[in-house]
């Protein structure tokens, strides 16, 4: 009888995940099938199944999104907010993207940052901030006087305002307690998975500079799309840490069998239930008036996803080698009752054709699009 580990292990090869070690796929495991009504990789010369909790339908909507996006590298991977199920996990480059750690968090940091500060009781969504610069970087002359910009910090999220995040971590965080927060968010270790993955890495200097700038999101470490699905998650589901899973349970024949059979398993607290309300606001405000306000409307000027609220967090930083232009989004949706949770990098060349934030709306509309005919609306 092959062991648990082996099955998790056989399945996440067959769906290109890489083990950290990177060693070859044992002999005999094949290929992912994507079917009308189920998604399986087959495991041994004897044809052996392990069935996954993937959407079918969804997942091929996503290969093509990457595809188009013509990105080297890139993935994305979705999950049903309540039970933890990964719909779709897709990954386009010579490896599996959506376990690797291979892009830097960017301004996604943010969201670590600005969780700190609210579980430490620092600051509120109506706490007055002033800043300097911070368009492009942190310098040490945006950490001095009073700032000549001014906003709250229930904007700063949203509008992904470095100066202010670099200004308040100096005042009121140490770097365990980024740390602490990373992990507890996903953007440090492990997530909870019934497969093996790679570790995302944050990397906090201890104080200065380098301290103002991590915690803005300047290469504060490397992350997986599957981390940024973790946090994004765990907000939705007010602070609860919910399992994520890709392995079938036994007997089940496709995915509405797979959320019947096994309950929502969870894994402790990564936030206050009040801080993940407030994030959640926070994060609103992304496709209202912030960074992807403009991927949210269509040329027409109406809302791409009509009424309906998306909680979201973007970012964007080039360099690495080879050099690339990495686009994040990582949302929740509809923000106020939550029903999937999306994560979307891509690694482009300098030159680009699309960014994650379009991606990720794209896949949104895609996923109620479907259920519900028509426009899009918020569910009454």
């Amino acid at each position: 009888m092959r062991s648990r580990l082996f099955l998790a292990l056989a399945a996440a090869i067959a769906v290109g995940i890489a083990p950290a070690t990177a060693s070859p796929a044992p002999p005999g495991v094949r290929k992912l099938h994507v079917e009308a009504g189920a998604v399986h990789a087959t495991v041994g010369a004897s044809g052996k199944q392990v069935r996954l909790t993937l959407d079918p339908e969804l997942q091929r909507a996503a290969e093509r999104l990457l595809a188009r996006s013509g990105a080297p590298e890139g993935a994305i991977v979705a999950s049903d907010v309540r039970t933890g199920r990964i719909l779709v996990w897709a990954s386009r480059g010579d490896r599996d993207y959506v376990a690797t750690p291979l892009a830097p968090s960017a301004s996604l940091f943010k969201i670590v940052t600005a969780a700190a500060l609210l579980e430490g009781r620092k600051v509120n969504i109506a706490t007055p901030v002033c800043y300097t610069g911070g368009m492009s970087a942190i310098t040490a002359a945006d950490l001095e006087g009073r700032g000549a910009t001014c906003t709250v910090f229930g904007e700063a999220l949203g509008r992904s305002i470095n100066g202010v995040f670099a200004r308040l971590a100096g005042r009121h965080l140490t770097a365990d307690d980024l740390r602490n927060k990373a992990r507890d968010l996903g953007f440090d270790g492990e997530v909870p998975i019934d497969i093996p993955v790679a570790p995302s890495t944050a990397n906090i200097p201890a104080g200065g500079l380098g301290f103002a700038r991590a915690a803005a999101g300047f290469w504060s470490g490397r992350l997986s799309p599957l981390g940024a699905l973790f946090a994004m998650q765990t907000i939705a589901n007010d602070g609860e840490r919910v399992r994520l899973s890709l392995l079938a349970p036994p007997g089940a024949q496709d995915r509405e069998d797979a959320d019947a059979v096994t309950p929502r398993s969870t894994d402790g607290r990564g936030l206050r239930t009040d801080v993940a309300r407030t994030l959640r606001s926070m994060l609103e405000i992304t496709t209202r008036r912030g960074t992807c306000a403009k991927a949210f409307r269509k040329p027409d000027g109406t809302r791409a996803l009509g009424t309906m609220p998306v909680a979201a967090k973007t970012g964007t930083l080039v360099g690495g080698s080879p050099s690339r232009m990495f686009s994040w989004f990582a949302s929740f949706a509809p923000s106020d009752r939550p029903e999937i949770a999306v994560s979307v990098m891509l690694a482009n060349d300098i030159a680009w054709r699309t960014k994650a934030n379009l991606v990720g709306r794209e896949l949104l509309e895609i996923y109620f699009g479907r259920r519900r005919p028509g426009p899009v609306a918020r569910r009454r």
